[in-house]
């Protein structure tokens, strides 16, 4: 089940307006100065710790006095500890807040102590007006594992795509209302800045990125987290990253099946390579679109030298750069051959671009066995809006199906909606009716597609009144990735994707990768099938 939280304030959220696009409606969480309006948001100075280190919680705010409360989450969240009437302040935001921080005061210290259990940890602030006006915010941080023994599995939060989709204020890496560096997206990310609401909890029965239904014929493509986002003040991009709708749902998972699992970030994996040694497994899960050239490395090196890294997510895409120390993210895009400072320069090699363009010559496929660049999407808008919603199975007697009851042709998930928002895939030709990898996206020697199924990258959108596009055509992009080529045959290709379930070995160790981020959809549905290849995969990886 998933926390709930209050709802919120809606004089919090700001329409896009005053010389920009009002059409898409795009509302994002801000404060006012409007002294009428309860407000109060919190931020913490890391975005995980170890038990003994003192966290700072900065925050900002106008009721004069917050409450604080800590809490472990998980299946019976727990609070660990609990402050009344913390002193806040009314700060503005500097102009560039998002890339350089809030710089808020410090409200509290707390020394997290020593027996502090690896996890995820709720900040919850409320607070009250003079006229009793409440307002709320959630904020969260990871505990890393202590000194002591580890626990056999390592579940690396997908930081790096949190503080990419997280709108708090307006700007996020695809969206700038004051359009930094004459770009319309913010490049440059700080993590000094609250999570916009639903990143850290979400009410029960919020909607995720894949359609729960199909649409009928005739109607018009729908968006059912965005409608919800702007019904009920979340932000519009919370079904796109972050703990509540991710990392959450195996957390729950692996604590009600018994499985130990310490928690870091892929931030504590750019600052210490060392970070996974020791660990038997290493897991992945929902939504992991962006990582610096010190992760990968870190992960290369431990599959290589022994580690089982098992991913049920998907969408690789995006290499990024962590800078003062680990604060500041990174990530020009498409723009990055102009804008980015190190494009030319000997330090070309963490060039802020797509994993897959040749300038990087390091394919995402190298290192997962899939990438979203032969991806992408399925079961959103007008993609794939009628299809399985799950993987179809190829090869049945591999050992993750193992007791699943599938056969060849069967589909996995697809009732739980496993298959979809972004999936990754490779380029493949079938033979005897079983897909092989071509290695022309750089997939390593020995990867066996064990089940897949299609995506596509041009949303069919019918010409009726109502009817508009989000996702659009990234056809044409994806042709100059993958062929550098503006060919019609070739953006043709392109449109066509596909998602996969992949498993090979690398040096001594050995990689299984579900190439979807909504494989966790199918953990919190309960879905017999799915959390049986997740048992499989994790029974054989941590008993190695």
């Amino acid at each position: 089940m998933t926390a709930t939280i209050d709802p919120p304030t809606q004089g919090q959220f700001l329409p896009r307006e005053q010389g920009f696009d009002v059409t898409n409606r795009d509302f994002y969480e801000v404060p006012i100065d409007d002294s009428s309006l309860a407000q109060g948001w919190c931020y913490t100075d890391q975005l995980s710790y170890r038990p003994g280190d003192v966290i700072a919680v900065h925050a900002a705010g106008n009721t004069g006095w917050i409450d604080l409360a800590v809490i472990r989450d998980g299946i019976r969240p727990l609070v660990v500890h609990e402050l009344k009437g913390v002193a806040v302040i009314w700060a503005s935001l500097p102009a560039d807040f998002h890339a350089t921080g809030c710089g808020w005061p410090v409200a509290v210290r707390w020394t997290l102590p020593d027996d502090i259990a690896s996890g995820f940890y709720i900040v919850r602030l409320s607070g009250v007006d003079a006229n009793g006006v409440e307002c709320h915010h959630e904020h969260g941080f990871v505990v890393r594992s202590g000194e002591g023994a580890r626990a056999p599995i390592l579940l690396l939060a997908a930081t790096a795509t949190w503080i990419a989709y997280n709108d708090w204020g307006g700007t996020n890496a695809y969206y700038a209302p004051t359009r930094p560096d004459g770009l319309a997206f913010g490049a440059r990310l700080t993590i000094h800045r609250p999570f916009a609401r639903g990143f850290v909890s979400l009410p029960v029965g919020a909607p995720r990125k894949p359609h729960a239904a199909v649409p009928p014929l005739g109607g018009i493509p729908r968006y059912p987290p965005i409608e919800f986002a702007y019904a009920r003040g979340y932000s519009k991009w919370y079904a796109n990253a972050g703990w509540a709708s991710y990392e959450r749902h195996f957390g729950c998972w692996a604590e009600r099946e018994g499985y130990a699992v310490d928690y870091a970030t892929q931030h504590d994996l750019d600052a210490d390579p060392a970070l996974l040694d020791g660990y038997a497994c290493v897991v992945v899960v929902g939504h992991d679109e962006y990582w610096s050239a010190p992760m990968r490395d870190a992960l290369d090196i431990y599959v290589e030298r022994g580690g089982r890294f098992a991913r049920f997510g998907g969408n690789i895409a995006w290499q990024i750069r962590l800078e003062d120390d680990g604060t500041t993210q990174i990530c020009y895009k498409t723009s990055a051959a102009t804008h980015d400072p190190v494009a030319g320069t000997a330090a070309a090699a963490t060039l802020t671009t797509v994993w897959d363009a040749p300038e990087l010559g390091r394919p995402a496929a190298a290192s997962f066995g899939v990438t979203s660049s032969y991806g992408i999407y399925a079961g959103v808008g007008g993609q794939v809006a009628r299809g399985p919603a799950g993987f179809t199975v190829y090869r049945p007697d591999h050992w993750a199906f193992a007791g699943t009851e599938l056969g060849y042709g069967d589909v996995l998930g697809g009732a739980a909606r496993i298959f979809g928002y972004e999936v990754d895939g490779l380029d493949y030709m079938v033979r005897d009716g079983i897909p092989h990898p071509t290695g022309r996206d750089g997939a390593p020697d020995g990867v066996q597609i064990i089940a897949m199924s299609l995506a596509a990258n041009r949303e069919v959108v019918p010409v009726r009144p109502g009817a508009i596009s989000y996702y659009g055509d990234t056809a044409p992009f994806l042709a100059q990735l993958r062929d550098a080529s503006a060919d019609p045959d070739r953006i043709a290709s392109a449109a066509r994707g596909s998602g996969m379930i992949v498993h090979f070995e690398r040096g001594a160790g050995e990689v299984f990768c579900a190439g979807s981020s909504e494989w966790v959809a199918g953990l919190e549905a309960g879905d017999r099938q799915t959390e049986a290849v997740t048992r499989n995969v994790l029974d054989r990886f941590i008993a190695k």
